[in-house]
């Protein structure tokens, strides 16, 4: 096999189902990385190939687990070629009943977890690499009760920019896509009264990180992709929709 290597961390969340086939149908080979051994098993077993699709039981937010990961998806590809950083988390809550352990907390899931894995995996990545990181509307639009994703996100897209203008200079891409939540079985569950036509399909941002990850995104350094389906802030100003 001769597809890029590329490591998926926070493989197990709600979009590693639609992210990792479509990267391993095009060929890549993929360690995909996460805490949970159980969804990482699930995974193996529908997707696992040897050579190709393979799994690591791993915590990237911690800089030894980031290194341990991209030093076995050298040893297992022979080299690593990219990033795909799908670690994140959702917190809500007013400022007054957010102490600073939740604010903490945020920002290493959704800011710090990047910092620690892109620097794992950048010693062993050469021209034509691709990092890819998401956020949020909300971070440049912040609303109420949503302080700490917020700024934990915005903390995420300004950081990457910046790395975007360090690394371009060697061949390395830098780009974030933008998603609103995920339509997901487990979200539909657990909320079932939510209006899901602003939500996103899975597949839609899986084709985003394909296109990112590919020679199709060449002239893209340090990006924001918007993939919000139909998503939109409302004001009563605009008056009802249409």
């Amino acid at each position: 096999m001769s597809g890029p290597v590329l490591l998926v961390t926070g493989a197990t969340g709600g979009l590693g189902g639609a992210v990792v086939p479509r990267l391993a149908a095009r060929g890549d080979r993929l360690l995909l990385v996460g805490r949970d051994k159980d969804r990482l098993a699930e995974l193996e077993a529908v997707h696992g190939a040897p050579g190709q699709v393979e799994t690591l039981t791993a915590d990237v937010s911690d800089p030894e687990g980031a290194r341990s990961a991209a030093e076995e998806a050298v040893t297992r590809y022979g080299r690593l070629d990219g990033l795909v950083h799908l670690v994140g988390a959702f917190r809500a809550g007013p400022l007054f009943l957010m102490d600073a352990d939740a604010y903490e907390q945020t920002l290493r899931a959704n800011f710090l977890s990047a910092v620690t894995a892109t620097q794992a995996a950048l010693p062993h990545l050469g021209q034509g690499a691709r990092l890819v990181f998401f956020t949020t509307p909300l971070a440049d639009e912040p609303l109420p009760a949503l302080s700490a994703y917020a700024a934990s996100k915005a903390a995420l897209v300004a950081w990457a920019r910046s790395v975007a203008h360090e690394l371009k200079r060697g061949g390395v891409h830098v780009n974030v896509i933008s998603m609103t939540m995920a339509d997901t079985p487990d979200k539909r569950a657990a909320r079932p009264d939510l209006n899901f036509d602003h939500t996103v399909a899975p597949d839609l941002v899986a084709r985003a990180v394909a296109f990112l990850t590919s020679e199709e995104a060449d002239g893209l350094y340090g990006a924001v992709v918007p993939v919000l389906g139909r998503f939109e802030f409302r004001s009563d100003l605009s008056g009802p929709p249409r």
